[in-house]
């Protein structure tokens, strides 16, 4: 007879770094495309959601199933040491292959709690699972559960009551990133891989991208959206990184709430940068950042509509409401808005005006100001492509 300890543990180290936002002029070939209809992703119908009928799944459930993953999750859910296995009379290797204990986290991360987790065989059959778990509050459900409904609350303040799922992704986006920052050591520099779960990012409003994704995860399956957190690596550099998927009217896209959120923290901002977008267009550098995702799970659903990547919103640097208007309601006002009304609007409420879309440079940006404002003072910025990305702090 022998006996087998294997030890399985889950290491990921999340780095985040600080990107530069960079003007992207939509292409005249891309605008004739969607007047026309050409391209068959914008010529899908939009489909609108009820908010009321959200299904709000229960977060701390036990699961009634008699099958492996159901005893494994509900051991986790409870908190159990150990979780005995050897009635299934299953081998270490079929264990191996067919059973990722990690993934099955990722399916609630209202549960994602353990650090680590051994099996012990007997005779090659799998007899037990020990678990070794993180140390949580003991009001750790309840406050879970209070901050996932306030999230759900403040998100749908945001959504009319028939709204479009990409709309709802934009809010569970912008409301993560403003409510949560990057989790760093008291070094400043060293993320803090403590800040992995859902609980971080919600409750404590501080995570990694692994405690990002998780939030991400959790609250879009409240609203009963198809939703999957994704593993991979960003260059440069081949760090470990998470994020997430998200099927939005039969679609999958890319969802990166980490990257949307800035560094440093920045109070009521939330980027729009990588919010829906395609396998190529998250695999390319987006906005001028030197960061990109070189490489996730191969046997992620695959991403190829491209629909929304050059939507309003990627100019867009802080929480989109869509209470009154719809995104395509959203997309001809933007539009609509000149550089001059942005200018105006920003000297007569002595604030500061996100300019990035109209693609300006230095020289183009002084004369169009000497033209409206001769003689005011003011303070500007601009990005690694010498665009004018901002502009305020007005001497009158």
């Amino acid at each position: 007879m022998d006996f087998i300890k294997i030890n399985m543990s889950k290491n990921i180290i999340c780095v985040k770094k600080q990107k530069i936002f960079f003007f992207k002029v939509f292409s005249l070939l891309w605008f004739f495309a969607i007047v026309i209809g050409t391209l068959p992703a914008c010529s899908q119908e939009r489909i609108y959601y009820d908010a009321n009928n959200a299904p709000n799944k229960i977060l701390f459930d036990n699961r009634e199933g008699t099958n492996i993953s159901d005893a494994l999750y509900n051991a986790i859910l409870n908190c159990d040491n150990i979780c005995d296995l050897s009635s299934f009379q299953i081998t270490e290797k079929e264990f191996a292959e067919k059973y990722d204990i990690w993934r099955l986290l990722d399916e609630n991360p209202a549960i994602a709690y353990i650090k680590n987790y051994t099996w012990q065989s007997v005779n090659g059959i799998v007899a037990e699972i020990t678990f070794e778990y993180e140390s949580i509050p003991s009001d750790y459900k309840i406050l879970l559960e209070q901050a996932v409904d306030s999230a759900i609350g403040s998100i749908k303040e945001n959504l009319q009551e028939d709204y479009l799922q990409a709309e709802l992704v934009c809010a569970i986006n912008d409301y993560i990133a403003i409510q949560c920052q990057y989790a760093f050591e008291p070094d400043g520099v060293t993320p803090d891989n403590n800040a992995s779960g859902a609980y971080s990012a919600l409750v404590d409003s501080r995570a990694v991208c692994d405690g990002y994704s998780n939030a991400f995860t959790l609250i879009a399956q409240q609203f009963g959206l198809d939703v999957k957190k994704i593993s991979g690596l960003s260059e440069p550099g081949d760090n470990s990184h998470a994020w997430n998927l998200v099927k939005v009217d039969g679609q999958w896209y890319h969802v990166d709430v980490t990257w949307n959120d800035p560094i440093p923290d920045m109070p009521g901002k939330a980027r729009h940068d990588y919010l829906l977008l395609s396998d190529g267009a998250i695999s390319k550098q987006r906005d001028g950042s030197q960061q990109y995702h070189a490489s996730w799970d191969a046997d992620a659903p695959k991403a190829n509509d491209a629909r929304y990547e050059d939507a309003f919103w990627i100019y867009e640097d802080t929480a989109i409401s869509f209470k009154t208007m719809h995104f395509d309601e959203w997309e001809r006002k933007i539009a609509e808005i000149s550089f001059e009304d942005v200018l105006k609007s920003a000297v007569e409420n002595d604030a500061e005006a996100n300019i990035a879309r109209f693609g300006l440079d230095k020289e183009k940006f002084a004369a169009e100001m000497k033209k409206i404002y001769p003689n005011i003072g003011y303070s500007y910025a601009i990005n690694s492509s010498g665009i004018v990305v901002s502009v305020g702090d007005w001497d009158k």
